[in-house]
């Protein structure tokens, strides 16, 4: 798939050193950056001084740009930038939004009704089921799954959706070049074969690095109208993206521990725990949110509210 001027310019940007996240996406926002000449970049944006036309740093920039477009066309990927007609739509509407997006699959195929379900990688027995019965749900009533390929319950929605015929998105927190865990290679590949899209923020050759995980987590977020924390314990890493969801003022959806869960006292139940039995204050502290956020925290007590929940999400 041919990749946008406007992106290419992008991606040169991308590899001026000391240009991070944070300032490409800056320069996205900004009008003036996709009108100047590509050689008048350094004179207008002081961050990019190190793009003087014919200067070692631009023919490196420039040629470090092509080596991931010619990546990304041997991979079968597309490279995306916020202005391109094919970016999701709901990532593009968050204030953090990636300035390029890595896409293995048919980026025509984001929907924007798009649902994350997330949670522990040591689920217990009924967390799976909890995990599989939302899945199985929203893929019937036509919601796109998103999740993070990761080990455990992120593994179940993306699996579930693909045994249910459904369409499902796999945030990466690394380069597309690879896959990680490893054990989830052949599950990342059905993804796409099946109609799925794999995406990340992160060049190839980006390993995985911790801090990266919860940037993946906020992108899992922003694909969707509302995540799902199908279980987690009170500081596990699905509350990256459950915060997330609540900061983008998108909806938070937590299921009730079964009774055996909570009996057991079982650790990776005890998020959904406090989320759904706790006070206002424990709520507050594990969600680090503002009081008013909680008025988008949805308690899913019994499969009778599938319904009401999506007609609060599409409303």
């Amino acid at each position: 798939m041919a990749v946008s001027d406007y992106t290419i310019r992008v991606l040169i940007a991308s590899k001026v050193k000391g240009v991070g996240r944070k300032t490409l996406q800056a320069l996205t926002r900004e009008p003036l950056f996709f009108q100047v000449k590509l050689e008048e970049l350094a004179e207008t944006f002081p961050e990019l001084a190190p793009l003087q036309p014919a200067s070692m740093a631009f023919d490196k920039a420039v040629k470090a740009a092509e080596d991931d477009l010619a990546q990304a066309s041997g991979h079968g990927h597309t490279i995306l930038s916020p202005l391109d007609p094919d970016y999701p739509k709901l990532l593009a509407a968050t204030e953090d939004r990636p300035a390029l997006l890595y896409v293995a699959g048919d980026p025509a195929r984001f929907s924007t009704k798009a649902i994350a379900v997330i949670g522990t990688r040591e689920p217990s027995e009924h967390g799976i089921e909890t995990a599989r019965r939302i899945t199985q749900y929203f893929v019937k009533a036509g919601w796109q799954i998103v999740s993070g390929l990761a080990l455990g319950l992120d593994s179940v929605a993306h699996k579930e959706t693909l045994n249910r015929d459904g369409s499902t998105v796999a945030a990466m927190a690394h380069g597309l070049d690879a896959v990680y865990p490893k054990s989830n290679a052949s599950l990342a590949d059905a993804i796409v074969e099946k109609g799925g899209l794999l995406v990340s923020e992160y060049a190839y050759g980006t390993p995985a690095f911790s801090g990266q995980f919860v940037e993946r987590d906020r992108i899992q977020a922003a694909l969707s109208r509302a995540v799902v924390m199908a279980q987690s314990d009170r500081g596990g890493g699905s509350l990256h993206a459950s915060r997330a969801a609540l900061r983008y003022g998108r909806f938070l959806v937590v299921p009730v521990a079964t009774q055996m869960d909570i009996a057991s006292g079982y650790e990776k139940a005890r998020g959904n725990i406090a989320l759904t039995t706790g006070s206002v204050a424990e709520k507050l502290s594990i969600l680090k949110c503002q009081q008013a956020d909680l008025e988008r925290l949805i308690v899913l007590r019994s499969r009778n509210d599938y319904e009401t929940i999506e007609s609060t999400l599409l409303a």
